[in-house]
């Protein structure tokens, strides 16, 4: 409840959706709006020479 609100929802929404509807909204929220920063990568040797 506190990540809908936290993306936008309000109390009167949760009287009107479902909680998959809610849990819908939360992952397109999520996906829409990921940095390219935030996405974990397999460390190459690269990076284990640099470290």
């Amino acid at each position: 409840m506190v990540r809908a609100l936290e993306r936008g929802l309000s109390l009167r929404d949760f009287e009107e959706l479902t909680v998959g509807m809610i849990i819908g909204y939360i992952v397109t929220y999520n996906n829409c709006n990921v940095d390219e920063e935030d996405i974990e990568r397999e460390a190459t040797q690269a990076d284990f020479d640099s470290f």
